[in-house]
């Protein structure tokens, strides 16, 4: 019993580090506080040095100073990252990285956020470079947290809205024009033929 409790927990701890180091995947997570709102990424090291490959292509990479590559990362990131909250722009501001073999992680921090969310817009296509690749985006307000993943089949991007602090996922309006138009085609085929019907019984009387 106790081997199979043993050989449980190294299953675990291997899939729970692969996901930790997958490079087509990676984590942002958003804490709310009152105080200061951080937004805290984790991603693989060697998703970042792909991507960034590819990015700055006129750039080696590899001959660049430690600095240099950090100040890379970080512009490439807050490059890619949007976030809209009641219809207002929502900055990130001061950013620490700290590079690993496996895992690299990122801090900044957000700038203010408003006392009550009603709609928060995000947009992340960093790392779309990599065939694939998808973001996990989290956010954390009042103990709650609220979980989507932007890839490439939704553009990288989400609308959300939110109830007690909890998202859901924003329902696309009708636009009624477009279904005025949709309403119009078959009446103007019927009556198109209608026309042309009268025009042969005249033609042949």
């Amino acid at each position: 019993m106790k081997k199979k409790t043993i050989i449980l927990l190294i299953l675990l701890a291997v899939f729970t580090s692969v996901r930790a180091h997958n490079p087509l995947s990676a984590m942002y997570y958003l804490e709310v506080k009152e105080d200061i709102n951080i937004l805290n990424i984790s991603l693989s090291q060697n998703g970042l040095n792909e991507a960034l490959k590819k990015h700055f292509s006129n750039l080696n990479l590899e001959t660049l100073s430690a600095a240099d590559y950090k100040q890379k990362a970080i512009g490439y990131i807050k490059d890619n990252f949007s976030l809209i909250v009641n219809g207002v722009t929502i900055k990130l501001l001061e950013g620490g990285i700290k590079l690993g073999n496996h895992e690299t992680d990122l801090k900044f921090i957000i700038d203010l956020f408003p006392k009550h969310i009603n709609t928060l817009d995000v947009h992340i296509d960093a790392f779309k470079e990599n065939n694939l690749h998808q973001s996990v985006f989290s956010i954390l307000i009042d103990n709650k947290t609220s979980r989507v993943i932007l890839n490439k089949e939704n553009n990288y991007k989400v609308a959300l809205e939110f109830s007690d602090n909890k998202a859901i996922l924003k329902k696309e309006k009708i636009n009624k024009s477009y279904l005025f138009v949709l309403f119009l085609i078959p009446v103007v085929i019927v009556t198109n033929k209608y026309i042309k019907k009268s025009n042969q019984n005249e033609t042949q009387s």
